[in-house]
């Protein structure tokens, strides 16, 4: 080859393409290292094993070991990114302590390190006040193997096409008039997990993890503009059907092209509506689902985990206003009579959806609320434990409600929150049907919630429209709420029926570092009574 500048610049462009592509993660389960295998491959659990047995021959009384191999791919209508990483973790119990290892490489060596490692952390940490772990009990899983059912395996159709449809989507939106996209890309996960314990259960898992973002932007005027953000595409147990399907139940009734066009209808008529100031005060408030469901998780959703409740979880993610678990179990009024919430984990298209936990635990549907008494914590095998006394009075047996996880095994599980689900109303009311039956009051949507320390007060903001006689008649200029979680569900009046609700994916962040998870919450529109309006903008 002739040395020109045009065939060093090729030679320039194929070394960094070269360079781009990401090397293959390899394992070492023979005697030399080989493309990392399939979850289910027989030869991980001989891999398990070895952590297992060298974390018991240095003295561990329990051990588990997580296998995880993660991929994650974000889209954009130009771009496509692609990430990937291997991560084993080694958990150990000994002298009432616990320790933990891990790292990002499969090897036999590797694991007996680890082994050995997660034995020696918690010998140190036995060091401290006499302390008893009891596990409660779980049945043994000798082989078990799942798979997370999805429609369109992300992973497996050509990011051009992905492309190509969001292309569509911006090309779509911008053929109405005043409108436009202002931001719009798609996320995929995908994570493959081995657990195996020295009880003897191993099984393994696949699940995916799809959502997106969708925001539109419409300016009638220079004064007159807003925008949305499409609903639907928040992180769920689903694959790319998340974005193709015609219609999901709980997510949406339409086609992503027609939500588009009908949040663009409604804002519409929004930005029409007369502009007022905030008149602070108390009021009736209708509350759509979006913001429902960011309440429930943001009171009862955070405060009903047992670690927060006994302040074992506090400065990373703040702890929990159930100060007395044990002694407000049954007995705590913690909404009105029509407020119940339920907790699973095997919801299809739930994002916390799971065969086992990371305890190797099958998780159960279990009630926290029922008829507006707290009935129960989200609880782990440990924590579990901590609520025999209490289970005992109730006639209850003592049994992890499956949650345990971390995002990924390189990270320590701790409890996370399931899927949370508020029961809805007899009534077949919807949000609009919820705003008619309003003589005057107030209707707010898609708030976003703080919260202080202890998850008990809070503020949120999002579009507050004045109601009169059943209908919105203006929107409330730079209007806020404040609530305290103690009384926001026993001012519950009304909530919406079956075909009202609605399920989005949340994120948690717990631990120090914090670790994110994902759940989702499903919840209704609904009614409650003397709401604080306040103008969050005036001055002292």
């Amino acid at each position: 080859m002739n040395l020109t500048r045009r065939n060093l610049l090729k030679a320039g462009a194929l070394a960094a393409a070269a360079a781009a592509i990401p090397r293959p993660l390899l394992a070492q389960l023979g005697r030399t290292p080989e493309p990392l295998p399939p979850i289910d491959d027989p030869r991980l659990k001989a891999l398990a094993s070895s952590a297992l047995e060298t974390a018991r021959a240095a003295g561990a009384v329990y051990a588990d070991v997580r296998l995880t191999h993660s991929r994650l791919r974000t889209f954009w209508p130009v771009y496509t990114a692609d990430d990937e990483s291997m991560e084993v973790g080694v958990r150990a119990l000994m002298d009432g302590y616990w320790g933990f290892a891990s790292g990002p490489v499969w090897s036999p060596d590797e694991m007996a390190r680890l082994g050995r490692e997660a034995v020696h952390q918690a010998k140190v940490n036995a060091l401290g006040k006499r302390r008893v772990v009891e596990l409660a009990a779980v049945p043994v899983v000798a082989s078990g193997n799942w798979v997370m059912p999805v429609a369109i395996d992300p992973f497996e159709i050509s990011p051009f096409e992905v492309q190509d449809f969001l292309t569509s989507l911006d090309l779509y939106c911008g053929r109405i008039p005043d409108s436009g996209l202002q931001q719009n890309f798609a996320f995929a996960a995908v994570q493959e997990k081995a657990f195996a314990s020295t009880e003897g259960s191993y099984c393994t898992q696949r699940f995916y993890r799809t959502e997106g973002s969708l925001i539109v932007r419409l300016q009638l005027t220079k004064e007159r503009a807003g925008n949305f953000a499409v609903e639907g595409l928040s992180p769920a147990g689903m694959g790319w059907e998340l974005y193709t399907a015609e219609r999901i139940p709980r997510l949406r009734e339409h086609s992503l092209r027609e939500e588009i066009r009908r949040g663009i209808e409604e804002l519409r008529e929004e930005l029409l509506l007369p502009v007022k100031p905030v008149d602070v005060g108390r009021y009736d408030a209708v509350l759509d689902a979006p913001t429902v469901a960011s309440l429930v998780d943001k009171t009862l959703g955070r405060a009903t985990e047992l670690d927060r409740a006994l302040g074992f979880e506090a400065n990373a993610g703040g702890t929990s206003y159930l100060t007395d678990p044990f002694g407000m179990l049954g007995s705590y009024q913690a909404g009105a009579p029509a407020f119940t919430l339920t907790a699973e984990r095997s919801e299809p298209g739930a994002v916390a959806t799971v065969k086992w936990d990371d305890e190797g635990v099958a998780p159960d549907s279990f009630t926290l609320v029922k008829d507006g008494v707290l009935t129960d914590f989200q609880t782990t095998r440990e924590s579990a434990g901590w609520m025999k006394n209490s289970y005992a009075k109730a006639g209850r047996p003592v049994r992890s409600h499956g949650c345990a996880g971390a995002p990924s095994a390189v990270e320590a599980p701790l409890q996370q929150a399931p899927n949370l689900t508020l029961v809805p109303g007899r009534e077949a009311h919807d949000f609009d049907a919820l705003v008619s039956g309003t003589a005057r009051g107030i209707a707010i949507k898609g708030a976003g919630i703080d919260m202080d320390f202890q998850h008990s007060s809070g503020l949120g903001m999002g579009r507050v429209f004045e109601i009169k006689n059943g209908k919105r008649v203006a929107a409330i200029d730079s209007a806020g709420f404040l609530f305290r979680a103690t009384e926001l569900w026993k001012a519950l009046h009304a909530t919406g029926g079956e075909a009202s609700l609605r399920r989005y994916g949340m994120m948690t962040e717990k631990g120090e570092p914090a670790e994110r998870c994902y759940h989702s919450v499903t919840a209704a529109p609904v009614v409650v009574k003397d709401l604080t309006l306040i103008d969050p903008q005036r001055k002292a």
